[in-house]
């Protein structure tokens, strides 16, 4: 009798032991040919407004359900899940957000080939966020299914870091970089004027991380200052700026622009109607595609043809040429339909018979509110000239979950010396879950230059040359020596490349045929073939 009750509890311990094991795969009581599916974490966290990652595995099966619910059932989501390239997983990103003007089945991805399907949601409306808290994620087949734990916290604000790269550096080094550098976290919290301000080396890149959280989910979609006309102010009816930026892959010769939006209704696009040579604020070509203007065409304009159906024509006195690294950008004074959401647009350049046709969208309302849209906007100004007529084309940004905040990165190569500014505006228009802002982090932009700190000249053969540089921590420079023999016999021109340390500082050491005081010397220091240094003698 007895040994019966101790062998009932034993069974009875090991079976709470059994049910107490997270599983990564449910495989309990399911034959090897059984399908079994899982989750890559028991609990994945993320913060409000940002897209969460949800990793899936399974065997015997390529397709799965995966259910998003709130314990109050208050929301509710059903995906189905397919595993297109047959490695047993699928990568699921869930979007916290619901933009608007989106379909709401875009919120959800897969990542690697695979795909996600939206069967049903409920409990969120479009422009709204999901509550913070804990959410039951489920993924099943209809043999089984295993649980798991959703957490969306509120938006935090993070240091702000910045870290200067030479250019062509990989953003997992940027990314290491940003994390190191919180001694360099100057921007502060919301609301904060930025005291700290960079010396970059023209050519070198400065990446700085915006302190705000919270916005992954609006910036899924592409930002409305990269469509092919931008609405400065997106407001339906508004009067605003309407820029149009046209690249092309080769050169292309044209005496007209033509701008033509499209719709079904003659008041549902853009008042061309209305629209005046004297309205036309910028017409030429960025060489360089900085943003700036670097050839204006105004001066070319011989004419402007304009209808109620949308059509804006520009007509210049003369052919123009545009190089395959250039870009043609117009702006214009102009008034908003009534309209919001994405509408078709297309721009032509012709040239007689020959015509180069670009399509693309303008986009109105709040989606279209901001240069990264839904009221957030990112631009880059010049503190001592105008601001760039493209307030994004120097600008890279990434936003990720391993750095808190928004990166922004500058590419310095083509801007003028001079003080610059990164500034991020979160409006009133923007969402309510996401934290209004007011950031900005300066930076100046100084010609590459380097100086010599410290040589050697002695009856030695080995010359130590050091020097002080402007240039970004492992940049490459080359430190170049020219030793002439003062009775004028020996010539030598000996070269060294240095990579700039964490003090910025760089240096070789060079073997000479003689000892350095039998030479007269001179040093250069060039990068990128310009000299930066020099000739400086030396003895």
């Amino acid at each position: 009798m007895n040994t019966r009750v101790s062998l009932g509890v034993v069974i009875l311990f090991l079976g709470v032991i059994c049910l107490a094991m997270p599983l990564s795969i449910s495989t309990a009581a399911q034959s090897q040919s059984s399908p079994a599916v899982g989750f890559d974490t028991a609990k994945t966290t993320v913060t409000q407004g940002d897209v969460a990652t949800l990793g899936i595995q399974m065997r015997d099966t390529d397709e799965v359900t995966l259910t998003i619910q709130a314990p109050n059932q208050q929301y509710q989501t059903t995906l189905r899940a397919y595993d297109n390239n047959g490695d047993g997983s699928v990568t699921v990103r869930a979007n916290t957000f619901y933009p608007t003007d989106v379909d709401k089945s875009n919120r959800f991805t897969a990542t690697g080939g695979d795909s996600v399907r939206l069967i049903s949601e409920s409990g969120l409306s479009e422009g709204a966020v999901l509550d913070t808290g804990r959410y039951n994620l489920i993924v099943s087949t209809d043999e089984t299914s295993v649980a798991a734990v959703l957490m969306i916290t509120e938006p935090s604000q993070p240091n702000g870091t910045n870290v200067i790269v030479p250019p062509d550096t990989s953003y997992k080094n940027i990314e290491t970089g940003l994390k190191k550098e919180l001694e360099l976290s100057e921007v502060g919290a919301t609301d904060t004027t930025d005291v700290d301000s960079p010396n970059v080396a023209r050519g070198d890149e400065f990446w700085t991380r915006l302190p705000i959280t919270g916005i992954g989910g609006l910036l899924t979609s592409p930002a409305p200052a990269s469509n092919l006309v931008f609405p400065v102010n997106s407001t339906p009816g508004a009067e605003t700026t309407h820029i149009a930026d046209i690249s092309s892959n080769e050169t292309v010769s044209f005496t007209s622009v033509s701008i033509n939006y499209q719709s079904n209704h003659a008041r549902s696009h853009a008042a061309t109607q209305q629209v005046t040579q004297s309205d036309i604020e910028v017409l030429g070509i960025d060489t360089n595609k900085n943003g700036y203007i670097d050839r204006s065409l105004k001066g070319s304009i011989q004419s402007i043809q304009t209808g109620t159906d949308g059509r804006l024509a520009i007509s210049l006195d003369r052919p123009v040429e545009i190089s395959t690294h250039s870009t043609l950008r117009v702006a214009y004074d102009i008034e908003n339909p009534e309209v919001t959401g994405s509408q078709d647009v297309s721009i032509t350049l012709q040239n007689g018979d020959i015509s180069h046709r670009h399509a693309g969208i303008v986009t109105y309302g709040l989606a279209g509110q901001g240069t990264l849209g839904h009221g957030i906007n990112l631009q880059l100004t010049s503190e001592e000239s105008e601001s760039p007529t493209d307030p994004l084309a120097s600008v890279h940004t990434v936003y990720n979950d391993s750095v808190p905040g928004l990166a922004v990165g500058v590419d310095t190569t083509t801007l003028e010396p001079g003080e610059y500014t990164v500034t991020l505006e979160v409006d009133e228009s923007a969402p309510n879950s996401v934290p209004r802002a007011s950031l900005r982090q300066s930076f100046t932009v100084s010609e590459p230059t380097a100086e010599l700190t410290n040589h050697t000249i002695s009856n030695s053969t080995r010359l130590s040359v050091t020097a002080s540089t402007n240039l970004a921590p492992n940049s490459s420079a080359i430190i170049r020596i020219t030793a002439d023999e003062k009775d004028g016999g020996i010539s030598q021109v000996l070269n060294c490349v240095a990579t700039v340390d964490s003090d910025s500082r760089i240096g070789c050491d060079f073997d000479l045929s003689h000892p350095a005081d039998e030479f007269n010397i001179d040093v250069a220091i060039k990068r990128d073939g310009v000299v930066i240094a020099g000739p400086t003698k030396i003895n």
